[in-house]
């Protein structure tokens, strides 16, 4: 079974922890990031997002990662970012506004028990993605949002001793807090309660996680054998879907795409908004301004909905083969909300947009357990840490 290692974290000084720390995903819009890397010097965006100094300059990181790399130098040498002493598992609870709470541990996890498939994957990677990464941690060597680890079961957390580091509100509403178990007898109890558990899931950060075990097999002149993650149990994930959206090479209208549809789907059209999909084996289009529901006239024979959907509509129905790097699709997060997805479609950024049910994550266990992949982007699954609030330095 997997272990998980304490460490030794970089981090920011409480001082400035509401500057360093950034939203890792869910931008709603590029000019908002360049302003802030223009604004604030301390964002830790000047790491993940370095690529936005240089138009243009996503393919070339030679031109803008040493911006990165000065970044860490500049933060350490002045204080902002301070090495932790002591080894320690961190404790990371976060409250949405709504009360929603997530709780658990950031550590360590093997790189080789990833590489022998004891950290169960679900998701294909996209290369681009994969190889930015790579060499993020070669130039800038750090890691500054975990991978998020999942297990069936619960764990307590109440009986460790725990020394506070920080307690923020982030812009999003969001409350965070921070807490270290650095007593090497308390180390050593959570670490045998850890042992007990049969198997660890990647719930978000698939390319994060590959990425580290690519670094550490083409890089062997770092101490980057094992990588970082923070592990909660299943039932506190929240489990929304991403759903797609189409801008066609070849134009094709209403009418022709629904007739196209109605080969593997009964059709209706919905004077009520399909965002949310709640039954099985169906399905929301929105074009041109109107809803339609889909409903799946095949058995599924165990497929996902997210499956029906890439088998037959990304695939058939557009002829996208590989939905991790055609330019004709795009992955909408469930929580930015149905209005902005309309919007993408009644402002022709895209032309159609497909809806669907959430996956379970016993779904994606069983997929895992199957050394099986989902299609890109099937779950999008909270919570979604702040960047640079607990770093690993390789």
């Amino acid at each position: 079974m997997p272990r998980l290692y304490p460490f030794k974290a970089l981090r920011p000084h409480a001082d400035f922890i509401d500057h360093v720390t950034a939203k890792s995903s869910d931008f709603t819009r590029k000019d908002d990031l360049v302003r802030e890397i223009q604004e604030n010097p301390y964002s830790f965006h000047h790491v993940t997002k370095s690529y936005l100094r240089h138009t243009g300059s996503y393919q070339s990181p030679e031109k803008f990662l040493p911006f990165a790399l000065n970044y860490i130098r500049s933060m350490k040498n002045s204080g902002v970012l301070v090495k932790e002493m002591e080894d320690s598992f961190y404790y990371y609870e976060q409250v949405l506004e709504n009360g929603d709470t997530f709780s658990g541990i950031i550590a360590l996890y093997s790189v080789e028990d990833y590489r022998n498939n004891k950290i169960k994957r679900h998701e294909e990677i996209r290369p681009n993605r994969l190889q930015y990464l790579v060499e993020m941690f070669k130039t800038a060597k750090v890691l500054g949002e975990p991978t998020l680890l999942a297990f069936k079961g619960s764990l307590s957390f109440d009986e460790f001793s725990k020394d506070t580091l920080y307690s923020f509100s982030s812009p999003d509403g969001k409350t965070h807090r921070v807490s270290k178990i650095a007593d090497p007898d308390e180390i050593k109890k959570l670490s045998n309660k850890f042992e007990k558990i049969d198997s660890l899931y990647i719930a978000d950060g698939h390319h994060r996680s590959a990425s580290a075990e690519k670094f550490n097999q083409s890089t062997l002149n770092y101490k980057n054998d094992k990588t970082m993650c923070f592990v909660v149990a299943e039932d506190q994930l929240k489990i929304s879907p991403f759903h797609r959206l189409i801008k066609p090479i070849s134009s094709i209208d209403k009418d022709s795409l629904i007739l196209r549809l109605s080969e593997n789907f009964n059709i209706v059209k919905s004077p009520d908004s399909v965002y949310d999909v709640i039954e099985k084996e169906t399905f929301g289009l929105y074009i041109d301004k109107e809803w339609y529901r889909l409903k799946y006239k095949s058995n599924a024979g165990g497929l996902l909905d997210v499956e029906i959907i890439e088998k037959e509509i990304i695939k058939n129905v557009f002829g996208i083969n590989d939905s991790r790097t055609d330019s004709q699709i795009a992955f909408h997060p469930y929580t930015k909300g149905e209005k902005e997805l309309c919007s993408l479609i009644d402002n022709d950024i895209y032309k159609i947009a497909i809806t669907n049910k959430p996956c379970d994550f016993s779904d994606v266990r069983r997929i895992s357990d199957d050394n099986k992949t989902l299609p890109p982007k099937s779950t999008y699954i909270e919570p979604k840490l702040r960047s640079g609030m607990i770093i690993q330095e390789f």
